[in-house]
């Protein structure tokens, strides 16, 4: 089954529809609106039409969510009802959908009731997963106007720009193990282009690890996770350079190595 990344759907005017401001109708010159209505203005000619189709926010970054937009108005002197929907499938450089992206299943739309030159609007939101490499969400904005059958889209295109590059590396290795204990080497690069000013790598332990010394950091556990510190000679880590520190500690059933690390609440690439 195709994975469905839709967060939230809301048509924001399902029952009663906004009035337009009195500068954008005007008398209807034919008599052919309901008594004390309006018609729209000049510009808004024929059955229904679609105002606009925007994104929030207007540029995406993988791993982050955007919500699509659509504005309608009722171009004609009656109350009509409509049908709306938004579709939307990722695009990149090749055709097909790009790698790490999911196929976009299509979702029902709404029917709403608009009063004569009002204007309505419909949303959907979506999230890009970190891992998709597609270029751009294209979202397409569709309505149907019950009564006539006349069927209007829009289609706009938000760029989808890829995750920033970490701005740190940590490697973690073992220097030697035996049964019951074994000792670990950690690396932390900064390879952002401003000083860190003070550090705390926090990881977690995928096997039963539990550390009982460490060197040239301050290391403290609580479960699996461990939060390491700087020592007082060792805070400050420039651009490109790297500070090591070390960790001895006991284990039972599994030492393996841990993967995600994340260097003052922000996650560092594994090296």
């Amino acid at each position: 089954m195709r994975t469905l990344l839709t967060l939230a759907a809301a048509a924001v005017c399902a029952a009663g529809a906004l009035a337009v401001p009195a500068a954008a109708a005007q008398a209807d010159p034919a008599g052919t609106a309901p008594a004390g209505a309006t018609v729209p203005a000049d510009g808004c000619a024929g059955t229904v039409q679609i105002q606009s189709l925007t994104f929030d926010p207007p540029r995406v970054v993988a791993g982050q969510a955007v919500r699509a937009t659509a504005v309608g108005q009722n171009c004609t002197a009656q109350q009509q009802q409509f049908s709306t929907a938004i579709y939307a499938r990722f695009v990149g450089s090749t055709p097909g959908i790009p790698t790490g992206c999911p196929a976009l299943d299509p979702l029902p739309g709404w029917t709403v009731t608009v009063d004569p030159g009002a204007t309505f609007s419909w949303r959907e939101g979506y999230f890009v997963r970190s891992g998709c490499t597609a270029t751009g969400l294209e979202v397409t904005a569709r309505v149907e106007d019950h009564a006539s059958g006349t069927l209007l889209t829009q289609t706009a295109t938000v760029p989808i720009d890829p995750p920033p590059a970490a701005p740190c590396t940590v490697s973690y290795r073992t220097g030697s193990e035996w049964p019951g204990g074994f000792t670990a080497q950690i690396t932390i690069k900064n390879t952002s282009t401003v000083p860190v000013d003070g550090w705390a790598l926090s990881f977690a332990f995928p096997g039963d690890q539990h550390i009982v010394q460490s060197w040239s950091a301050t290391a403290q556990q609580s479960g699996a996770t461990v939060t390491a510190r700087n020592a007082s000679y060792n805070p400050l880590v420039a651009p490109g350079a790297s500070v090591v520190f070390g960790v001895l500690g006991t284990w039972q059933a599994s030492d393996a190595v841990p993967i995600a690390f994340t260097l003052n609440n922000v996650s560092c690439a594994a090296g």
